[in-house]
């Protein structure tokens, strides 16, 4: 067959009015996330109590399954980058859905080491690659309209998801406490990824145009030198930050419950507090992203610098609510101006694998960081002391961020004389109907 005749999808032929700065196909999308993040969310945050109390697996076998689900979604990021530059974005978190549900299938059917540790990775496999296609969709519609919102508009997309990963906690906190068991916890998580799987065919619209897939596929299938020294330079900027912090932020459950005495059903609550606040401040957040992208990406990591210092020094169960709800505006403008850099930074046909390139480099980063956390906690016998230590670290390299972004080079942006964090998104991103 000519590879004129090759079969594309299908694009949406025209943009529709918006709602809360996002088109019909992007709600669309939002709403399929919030279902898969309900798959995700329903179990998510107890699995390590699951595995002690349910599977009876040994400690250093926790660490297995979890260092086993991280290095699937380091595949799962990177795979599922390059493929939906090469068949679309829809077709990608389709099929995507696919080991999501098989790995929560068996983590219901058959709990047992060593089993548990392959399903918990095929599941992570596919909800990787979920959170590549849910940025590089947004970053697809921000192209096809000129650039404009695209901070809030990348932020806005996860309303749906914020909301459920409020309110899961609650609900799985609910049936546990009458006679469900974590298992049936999966159970109902394959279920949701089933239905998600069947709702993004059925209303979901490809976002990427024929012609950027046949360049795409054109071009090389790994392309890390091509993704050019603007993507490169975030990356290498950033990577300080986010080993410091994924060496702390992973144990603030154990902090919370071993050190503060809180309970893990509380912690939960507060979780919930975090995740429906983001959701309220998630249109905001964008909103003021949008006005300097490169500004927000550094108020963002000082705020998350100055959470986790705070975590070192307080204590209570008001303080953590306290925290976690401060903590949403920060996370919010971190999720605007990190996917708008990152996207903005690379030619159109290489949206998606800038996507999941970034993010298999930063779980790299995280894999190696959780290990480092785990070491400084044993010598020291303290997570306040880790909280401390790896907040005060995330802070210099936060500062450290600000030469970096100045040196980048986005769609808009203005060069001034005296190098301030400073572009034209105030121009350039006006308003457009909302309703």
């Amino acid at each position: 067959m000519p590879a004129d005749s090759e079969p594309y999808p299908v694009v949406m032929s025209g943009r529709s009015r918006k709602v809360l700065g996002l088109n019909m196909n992007l709600w669309r999308l939002a709403l399929v996330t919030g279902i898969a993040q309900f798959a995700m969310s329903l179990w998510a945050w107890e699995f390590s109590i699951f595995l002690e109390f349910e599977v009876g697996v040994l400690r250093w076998q926790i660490g297995t399954v979890l260092s086993i689900g991280t290095l699937a979604m380091i595949m799962g990021f990177m795979a599922s980058g390059i493929i939906a530059d090469f068949i679309g974005r829809k077709n990608t978190m389709v099929i995507s859905f696919i080991p999501m549900a098989i790995g929560l299938l068996g983590m219901w059917l058959n709990p047992t080491w060593p089993l548990i540790a392959i399903e918990y990775g095929i599941a992570q496999f596919g909800w990787a690659s979920i959170l590549v296609i849910t940025a590089a969709i947004p970053a697809d519609e921000i192209v096809a309209e000129g650039g404009s919102n695209s901070a809030r508009t990348f932020t806005m997309v996860l309303l749906p998801a914020f909301v459920v990963d409020g309110l899961s906690p609650i609900l799985a906190g609910l049936m546990l406490e009458n006679g469900y068991s974590a298992s049936h916890l999966h159970l109902i998580a394959s279920i949701g990824a089933v239905i998600a799987l069947v709702a993004t065919f059925a209303f979901v619209r490809e976002s990427l145009g024929k012609d950027v897939i046949k360049k795409a596929r054109k071009g090389p299938v790994i392309a890390f030198r091509g993704l050019g020294k603007n993507f490169w330079k975030f990356v290498i900027g950033i990577a300080g930050f986010v080993f410091f912090m994924r060496a702390s932020v992973p144990y603030l459950g154990n902090l919370v419950v071993g050190e503060w005495g809180i309970s893990a059903a509380y912690y939960g609550y507060a979780w919930s507090a975090f995740s429906i606040t983001s959701a309220i401040l998630l249109y905001f957040a964008g909103t003021l992203a949008d006005r300097n992208v490169k500004a927000a990406i550094v108020v963002a990591l000082v705020g998350n610098a100055i959470i986790i210092i705070a975590f070192s020094m307080f204590q209570g169960y008001w303080v953590l609510v306290g925290l976690n709800i401060m903590w949403a505006l920060p996370i919010g403008l971190w999720i605007g101006a990190e996917n708008t850099i990152v996207a903005g930074s690379v030619p159109e046909e290489m949206k998606g694998r800038a996507l999941g390139t970034y993010r298999y480099a930063t779980s790299m980063i995280g894999f190696f960081a959780f290990s480092f956390g785990a070491y400084i906690w044993e010598i020291s016998n303290s997570l306040s002391f880790l909280f401390g230590y790896a907040g005060i670290a995330t802070l210099v390299f936060a500062l450290l961020m600000i030469p970096a972004v100045k040196s980048i080079e986005l769609p808009g942006a203005q060069k001034t004389q005296n190098g301030s964090l400073e572009d034209n998104s105030d121009d350039m991103n006006e308003e457009k109907t909302t309703s």
